[in-house]
C-alpha cells in the first residue's frame, strides 16, 4: 500500500511539473525591421506585439530569440508561438522563458520600407519646385520602420510620424516644428496644409506621390538615393 502511494505521489509530481512547462500558445507580430538595442551588450531587436490585431505605435523590443524562426527583414509575420518555463538552473542574465515557433500564419510585404528614403519635393501643393529660404530644394526624410519623417518647410523643419494602413493608405502627424519667423512665409504654409490633407501614396519610378482623399496629388517628391 505505501509503495503504491508513494508511487501515485510520484506520478503527480510528474504530471504538475509536466503541466508546468507546457508551452503555452499565444499569437505574436514582428515587425518589418530590428532596431538598435542594449541588452547584455549592444544588439539587434524583434520589435513585437501580442494579440490578434496590431496596434499602430505599440511595438516593443523583444531581446531573446524564437527557437525555429528564420527571420526576413522587409515582411511583418503573424506567428504563433509557444511560451513555456525553462527548467532550473536559470543564469541570472538569462530569461526564464525559452520561446519556439510553432507555426507562421502570415507573411506580408511592408509597404512601409518603400517610403525609406530622402526625397526631395518636386512640388507641394499650388507651388512647383518650391525652395527653402536659402534657395535650395526641400527634403524629406522618411523612416518606414520607425514610422518618422523629417522635412523642410521653407522656412522651418517639422519632424513627427506617420502611420501606414493596408497598401497605399497614409497619414502624417502634425508633427514639432522650429519656430523660425521669415519674410516670407508661402511655402512653409503650403506645405504645412498639403501634409495634414494627405491620405494615400505611390511611388512610380522612384517618384513618391501623395493623395488627398479624392486621389488627387498634393505632393510630388523624388528619392535621392
Amino acid at each position: 500500500m505505501k509503495l503504491f502511494v508513494s508511487i501515485f505521489t510520484l506520478f503527480l509530481a510528474m504530471l504538475g511539473c509536466q503541466s508546468e512547462n507546457q508551452a503555452q500558445k499565444e499569437t505574436w507580430w514582428i515587425n518589418s525591421a530590428k532596431v538598435d538595442c542594449t541588452g547584455v551588450g549592444p544588439m539587434s531587436c524583434f520589435q513585437i506585439q501580442r494579440g490578434e490585431e496590431i496596434k499602430d505605435g505599440e511595438w516593443e523590443l523583444f531581446y531573446d530569440q524564437i527557437a525555429g524562426f528564420e527571420y526576413e527583414p522587409g515582411f511583418i509575420y503573424e506567428l504563433e508561438v509557444g511560451v513555456s518555463k525553462k527548467t532550473d538552473p536559470v543564469p541570472a542574465d538569462a530569461s526564464s522563458l525559452t520561446y519556439e515557433l510553432i507555426e507562421v500564419i502570415g507573411k506580408t510585404q511592408d509597404p512601409r520600407l518603400a517610403l525609406t528614403n530622402i526625397w526631395k519635393v518636386l512640388h507641394g501643393g499650388t507651388i512647383q519646385d518650391p525652395k527653402s529660404q536659402k534657395g535650395e530644394a526641400l527634403t524629406f526624410e522618411l523612416n518606414g520602420s520607425q514610422g518618422s519623417y523629417f522635412g523642410e518647410t521653407g522656412c522651418n523643419s517639422i519632424r513627427g510620424a506617420f502611420s501606414v494602413e493596408g497598401k497605399n493608405e497614409i497619414r502624417f502627424g502634425q508633427g514639432v516644428a522650429t519656430m523660425m519667423a521669415c519674410a516670407d512665409m508661402t511655402v512653409e504654409m503650403e506645405v504645412k496644409k498639403v501634409l495634414e490633407l494627405i491620405r494615400k501614396f505611390e511611388i512610380e519610378n522612384n517618384v513618391l506621390y501623395l493623395r488627398d482623399e479624392s486621389g488627387q496629388v498634393l505632393m510630388s517628391l523624388r528619392a535621392v538615393d
